[in-house]
């Protein structure tokens, strides 16, 4: 029982990673589908996030990451003032996403599968943790 409220503020912090601000009208799904908590302790959360054929996100804040691209990808990014990007990334590849306001889109016919390491403020590392 003394598990379930730490486990229910991380559900809801993730929530508010990845679901638009208030008063947002988002135009598709608030983020992917596909999306949970591998690893969580007090310095960092790892997220498993797969996005099937052609899935959008809506805009939504994403917090400052490492991504480490589990499968090959060719996205889409959209920027609040209609910026569009398209890129692709190699399997194995690793990058620093910087926070910011976003809308995603996987253009490719096959599912995407990523890691999204988000470091904590105020974590200590090398503290005990268990994989979820």
């Amino acid at each position: 029982m003394k598990l379930l409220l730490p486990r229910i503020v991380i559900a809801g912090a993730l929530l508010a990673i990845c679901l638009p601000s208030a008063g947002a009208q988002p135009a598709g799904p608030h983020g992917p589908a596909d999306m949970r908590s591998e690893f969580d302790n007090a310095s960092m959360v790892v997220l498993r996030i797969r996005m099937a054929p052609h899935e959008k996100t809506a805009m939504h804040e994403l917090s400052a990451r490492l991504v480490i691209w589990l499968t090959d990808a060719h996205l889409r990014d959209t920027k609040p003032d209609g910026t569009v990007t398209d890129y692709r990334r190699v399997a194995g590849s690793t990058e620093w996403v910087p926070a910011q306001r976003h809308a995603g889109e996987n253009l490719s016919d096959t599912p995407i599968e990523f890691l999204a390491v988000v470091p904590k403020t105020g974590g200590v590392a090398g503290e005990p943790h268990a994989p979820h």
